[in-house]
């Protein structure tokens, strides 16, 4: 059986040995005290420092309208970073899946993910109707289902591509993702309530709560009732075959196919029918395409235009800068649009000094992305620059300079991606 041993140099720890340790002289005991002193002095200076530091990622007490940080270059907040921790988004070498794989789509949360029990749960839909509704998880369940591919895309996706940058998520290009929804169709459930003759918008309140511009308030978005009852837009429980992960909404969730992803309220509480248009503060102050604060701005609502590339090569560990080899490469990528489908996609290798047609693939779903290709034969060995542009059938296309969509909240960035590559043996 194993004993245990006295540590080396700490023999005299037990019994009368306490006493055999070497008495301090009065020199050494003044030394020890000033080296004490000394070493608790810096602790103070460390503490204050620390205080000093924290209070630069501290933000001020919440006030009644009070803004977001001004516009940033250069360095990334520390609210930025904050965000960008707590929120992801999907790994762009997925954009040749018509499907994303279930947890790799992108996610952004608001505030905190509530705990819900889904034996617990229920859904009202009350407000201008002729039948309030009460309804169970499983009551839903019940209902007529659809099953959908839909791509969802975070309204500020691209907003770090923007100068100055709009201080929020510093989305790039991959606050993106596909998943196969299943749910109930909202529209026949909004008919069995039965909308009286003035309702005029549909407000869909989450369980999530918090602060933001200093109001305390639920998350709520509305829709006007001519988007709510479009083709597609489901109440949905499930993703891939599989019921919503918490962070994505469980057990319910809006799912409204053509709009930004904001529109798409997790964790649904209530459904009420309005007969004035909704000013709460995520629809009023918050998803408006601002020029300044003062500016009252543009409600945000279909996803632009867009496409994007799937990073072709290997990366460097760091920089994630791609690095092919000579030769022919097949580039591929993803393109949507809130607005209809996609009617063409263009690519260029130099920047968009030059630009050649992609090959469009087979859609999945009249609201999932559609899958394109193009061949790049390459034998001199340098850098390039990727880019790819798409077009709507309703003859959007994206800027080819992402300040040209700039606004203050950073939304609708739709500028065309462009993605360095170096060629080399």
């Amino acid at each position: 059986m194993n004993r245990a041993r006295p540590m080396p140099g700490r023999e005299g720890r037990r019994g009368s040995d306490r006493g055999s340790a070497p008495a301090l002289t009065r020199r050494a005991f003044a030394a020890l005290g000033a080296t004490v002193a000394g070493a608790a002095a810096d602790v103070a200076l460390g503490r204050e420092r620390v205080r000093a530091a924290l209070a630069e990622h501290v933000p001020d007490e919440p006030t009644p309208g009070r803004p977001r940080p001004e516009e940033k270059t250069g360095f990334f907040s520390p609210q930025e970073k904050t965000l960008a921790f707590r929120n992801y988004g999907m790994l762009e070498e997925f954009l040749d899946k018509p499907v994303t794989p279930l947890g790799a789509h992108y996610l952004l949360i608001h505030f905190d993910v509530p705990a819900l029990d889904a034996d617990d749960y229920s859904l009202s839909v009350g407000g201008r109707v002729r039948t309030p509704l009460a309804l169970t998880l499983g009551e839903l369940k019940a209902r007529p289902n659809l099953t959908r591919a839909v791509t969802m895309e975070c309204a500020g996706t691209g907003r770090s591509t923007m100068s100055p940058r709009p201080v929020y998520v510093p989305w790039a290009h991959e606050a993106i993702g596909t998943y196969e929804w299943t749910g109930t169709p909202l529209r026949p459930l909004l008919e069995e309530a039965g909308l009286l003759d003035n309702a005029r918008e549909i407000l869909f309140t989450g369980w999530d709560s918090g602060v933001d511009l200093g109001v305390e308030h639920a998350f709520e978005r509305s829709l006007p009732v001519s988007e709510a009852v479009r083709d597609g837009v489901m109440l949905a429980w499930a993703a891939n075959g599989q019921p919503l992960l918490p962070q994505h909404g469980f057990p319910l969730r809006l799912v409204v196919p053509a709009w930004y992803g904001m529109a798409s309220v997790k964790w649904l509480r209530a459904i009420t029918v309005l007969d004035a248009p909704f000013r709460g503060v995520q629809q009023a102050k918050v998803y408006r395409y601002q020029e300044t604060e003062e500016d009252v701005g543009e409600p945000v609502t279909w996803k632009r235009v867009r496409a994007v590339i799937k990073p072709p090569g290997i990366p460097d560990l760091l920089s994630r800068h791609r690095f092919v080899a000579p030769g022919r490469h097949v580039l591929r990528g993803m393109a949507w649009s809130g607005a209809g489908p996609i009617a063409r996609v263009e690519v260029s290798t130099d920047g968009g000094a030059r630009w050649g047609e992609a090959k469009l693939g087979e859609v999945a779903a009249p609201f999932a992305w559609t899958p394109w290709r193009a061949v790049w034969e390459v034998d001199e060995v340098g850098d390039y620059v990727l880019a790819a542009r798409a077009t709507d059938a309703a003859g959007n296309s994206q800027p080819l300079d992402p300040n040209a969509v700039w606004n203050r909240q950073g939304m609708g960035g739709n500028g065309v991606q462009r993605l360095p590559v170096t060629v080399q043996r």
